[in-house]
């Protein structure tokens, strides 16, 4: 009878080694342990999606289950979106981003502590512009949304609007200050309107949907079917409860669009987070980040203007922004860039940087990352957790954000993607390394730039050497392919070396 049990107990404790082989098993998991509604895992590498697991129920009441093919209303994630419109609109020199926004919206927005010193669309990219989420932005965003017609933006940038507050502002010279807030978009969607004289919602359908083929928009009457688009939950009191978009399967009809002028409040359509989109489809969007502006063919910005928003244009200092408990602690423009600073902004635990996007709102919470060393992606969206979201002292993600993390790290097969051997084959009019293949000895020109930083990394994407030096040794090194990350005060080169 002993023997018996020793050998129970001993497969009781193989089956809890084994359970969790494959990352569905693992979402699964996590999925059960935080009493997740509903949602979706996309990872990806820079060729294409490898592993792509919806999970729950999109719509509780109607007992519609997630797929693939459901659409999330993705919160902040939208602001990198928004950021890929103002800089298409850049390529086409309709759009300068250090110009002053007050000539471009046509009234005057300045910071009344700092009145002399202009505001721009970098700044507003940024989260530097010193406009933040003042006590009047809730009451404003709600006429926006509910009232006919449509407050102009002016009402609340402009002192003589009626939802205007000085407490609109940080008393921080515009451009030198970190503070993150949805109302910078909103603004960005209303400079999107205004200088290409078409609405916000209807500009990224025809230059960011349409063009890569996906069922997305900042407009919901644009999905193909209103039935694919999850239900947002919070569970209050034990009792799932729906916080946004329950539609019942019935399309809505939004009676202030009619006579609505571009350029007067492009915060109707959610410039800041009212993107509606799947997580495959959203993956496509974040391919075309990291293939510089163009994924399978289809092409949505420049190599420049990628390089462009995953460069540096503010990093934390200690006192020059809100880091928000240290999860923001470096920024581009409309990009989140992770720095993988311990007990700060870890994402994929075996990345050293990542760019993207976080959101959470009415019960969801969304990512989208991907690490331009490693060649690894991915996307993760819930529609409501029953046990909150929870955090910790590992890091500023909430935990159910952290346990998805690593579970793409050891259960999604991401070492196929440094194996992609996806860095630059051609040496760029700015950017030289020498000589390749080498026997050590390694020399980096980039011409007319500041070399922030050159990381090295073996095949398997670990970090084997980081140096500001233009020329270093890998004599001490294995002989193999290696590949070199040269960050600049511009953006980033990457090349494949063979020593």
């Amino acid at each position: 009878m002993k023997k018996t049990c020793v050998i129970l107990v001993t497969l009781l404790s193989l089956t809890s080694i084994v359970k969790a082989q494959t990352l569905t098993d693992e979402f699964n998991i996590i999925s059960t342990d935080n009493d997740m509604m509903g949602g979706t895992l996309v990872v990806f590498c820079e060729n294409g999606i490898i592993e792509n697991i919806s999970i729950g129920k999109s719509d509780l009441s109607r007992n519609i289950n997630s797929t693939v093919d459901t659409k999330y209303r993705i919160a902040s994630v939208s602001k990198t979106i928004t950021a890929i419109a103002v800089m298409q609109l850049v390529e086409q020199n309709l759009l300068d981003l250090d110009a002053d926004i007050s000539s471009i919206l046509g009234y005057g927005v300045q910071n009344p502590n700092h009145p002399t010193s202009p505001i721009t669309t970098r700044m507003l990219l940024t989260h530097t512009s010193s406009i933040i989420d003042g006590t009047t932005y809730g009451s404003f965003l709600s006429a926006t949304v509910n009232d006919n017609p449509i407050p102009n933006l002016s009402e609340l940038l402009n002192p003589t609007g009626t939802y205007y507050t000085s407490g609109q502002f940080n008393n921080t010279v515009p451009g030198t200050y970190f503070n993150y807030s949805n109302v910078n978009y909103v603004i960005l969607g209303t400079i999107i309107e205004k200088v290409s004289n078409v609405r916000f919602d209807v500009y990224c359908e025809q230059n960011i949907s349409i063009p890569l083929g996906i069922d997305a928009s900042f407009n919901l009457n644009d999905l193909a079917d209103i039935d694919q688009l999850a239900v947002l939950y919070r569970k209050i009191n034990g009792v799932w409860t729906p916080q946004a978009d329950d539609y019942q399967g019935i399309q809505p009809v939004f009676n202030n669009l009619n006579g609505y002028v571009a350029g007067t409040n492009g915060g109707r359509f959610g410039p800041q987070g009212g993107f509606r989109c799947s997580g495959q489809d959203l993956a496509k969007i974040f391919l075309v980040l990291m293939n510089s502006g163009n994924y399978n063919g289809d092409t949505l910005l420049t190599e420049e203007s990628c390089n462009a928003m995953l460069a540096n244009e503010w990093t934390f200092n200690g006192n020059n922004g809100n880091n928000y408990y240290g999860l923001f602690r470096s920024w581009g423009l409309g990009i989140h860039r992770i720095t993988s600073t311990p007990g700060n902004d870890i994402a994929l635990p075996g990345s050293t940087s990542m760019f993207g996007h976080t959101g959470e709102a009415y019960g969801l919470v969304s990512d989208a990352y991907f690490d331009s060393i490693r060649n690894v992606g991915f996307v993760f969206i819930n529609n409501g957790v029953g046990n909150d979201y929870q955090t910790n002292n590992n890091s500023s993600f909430y935990s159910i954000e952290q346990e998805i993390f690593t579970a793409i790290e050891n259960h999604g097969n991401i070492i196929s993607c440094s194996q992609t051997l996806g860095f630059n084959e051609v040496q760029s009019e700015f950017f030289f390394i020498y000589p390749n293949p080498t026997n050590g000895l390694v020399n980096i020109e980039i011409q007319n730039q500041t070399i922030e930083s050159i990381k090295v990394y073996d095949l398997q994407g670990q970090l084997i050497k980081e140096t500001t030096e233009s020329q270093f040794d890998l004599s001490n090194y294995s002989n193999g392919t290696y590949f070199i990350r040269a960050l600049t005060d511009k953006g980033f080169y990457r090349y494949k070396l063979i020593k």
